[in-house]
């Protein structure tokens, strides 16, 4: 199959050059796995996210802390939803939880991680298969944050407790 662009095809030559001087294989995408992590992912999402077309906010307690989803952008078949993990004050040791953003595709039943604290999991130009490169990214960067958000999203259906407002005789009332 032939690159598409000459990005893409620059990037294989370029791959395909480090591999020989390095005596490594090219990195190749394991596409039926990485597809298997993606429809995992909406399906452990969806759970999280009930009634996804009407609300924009859910919040989750979990045992060192709290998970805030948020939709950040809607069209007719995609949704991009924002998790924020917020450690409690004794349990911040040394790494704050990351910031990931999530395109859920609707027609396809699928959700892939664009973006982990604001920054994509592969370079504006393609994957740098060179390493070290100045962004310090493997290949394999995009299937690793896809892989972690379906651990993440196991260990909040298992553990996490939906926070939900009530509203009684005119008080609001929230619960864990």
């Amino acid at each position: 199959m032939a690159p598409l662009t000459k990005a893409a095809a620059e990037a294989d030559r370029r791959a395909r050059s480090a591999a020989k001087r390095d005596g490594k294989p090219a990195y190749r995408v394991d596409l039926p796995s990485y597809h298997a992590d993606c429809d995992a992912n909406y399906l452990r999402l969806s759970k999280l996210l009930p009634e996804l077309a009407n609300r924009e906010r859910w919040r989750y307690q979990m045992p060192h802390g709290a998970l805030e989803l948020s939709v950040r952008e809607r069209s007719r078949y995609t949704t991009e939803v924002c998790l924020k993990a917020e450690a409690a004050a004794g349990e911040r040791h040394w790494l704050a939880p990351p910031e990931i953003t999530v395109r859920l595709y609707h027609d396809a039943r699928m959700a892939e991680v664009i973006a982990v604290d604001g920054r994509g999991p592969i370079g504006g130009k393609g994957v740098q298969t060179t390493y070290p490169n100045p962004r310090m990214q493997r290949a394999d960067e995009r299937q690793q944050a896809n892989r972690f958000l379906g651990e993440w999203l196991g260990h909040c259906l298992a553990n996490g407790r939906a926070e939900f407002e009530l509203v009684l005789d005119g008080r609001r009332i929230s619960r864990v």
